[in-house]
């Protein structure tokens, strides 16, 4: 529970600050141009890839590839845990971004298309990082093939990562929503490991 408190101590000054300190976002804008700028000379389609069509596919392969294996196993806690991730996370996100109603970043910072919700916290990142973490937890844990193992969480790692990048690419999230993402998405994987290896 140690780890818990201290990512959700961690959550929540992250909030405070994204709240109550402008400078957070002035500095997010300038982090948000710099990475723009370093990569402008490639297409916006690289980091479109994270989005939409693709985000639908990368949530649905692992839910209907690991369910699969779960129920062919009869493992129906498993089923149900991983079922219930990107529900969770995406209701947890909702509620937050209600709760915040942080202003997407500027209109001329966004490249490709222009959400209307709430920035805080990101959440592609956050659905994804949740997700494919618990790919990798169960990875680890029910795999055996070295090379099948291996390739899994490495393409899961590179996935949340590029996800997450992928939203400040675009100008359509701030850094600091895709690092409140990214913190909240560790405390929900830590609950729901400590959960499933309860049920084990």
């Amino acid at each position: 529970m140690k780890n818990i408190g201290i990512l959700l101590t961690l959550f929540v000054l992250l909030t405070l600050a994204v709240c109550f300190v402008p400078a957070i976002t002035n500095y997010d804008i300038l982090i948000i141009k710099a990475v723009q700028h370093a990569l402008h000379n490639l297409p916006v389609a690289i980091p479109k890839m994270a989005g939409k069509a693709a985000y639908s596919v990368m949530i649905a392969v692992p839910l209907v590839v690991g369910n699969g294996c779960f129920l062919y196993k009869k493992m129906y806690k498993n089923a149900a845990i991983l079922c219930s991730v990107p529900l969770f996370a995406y209701c947890l996100n909702t509620i937050i971004k209600d709760v915040i109603h942080r202003a997407r970043p500027p209109y001329y910072l966004q490249i490709a298309y222009h959400p209307h919700s709430f920035s805080y916290v990101s959440r592609h990142t956050f659905i994804t990082a949740c997700l494919w973490g618990m790919v990798i937890y169960f990875t680890q844990k029910y795999i055996e093939n070295p090379l099948l193992k291996n390739f899994i969480i490495t393409f899961s790692g590179i996935w949340i990562v590029f996800s997450g990048f992928s939203r400040i690419w675009l100008g359509v999230h701030y850094p600091s929503d895709v690092l409140g993402a990214y913190i909240l998405a560790s405390v929900v994987l830590v609950l729901y490991i400590k959960f499933s290896a309860a049920r084990s």
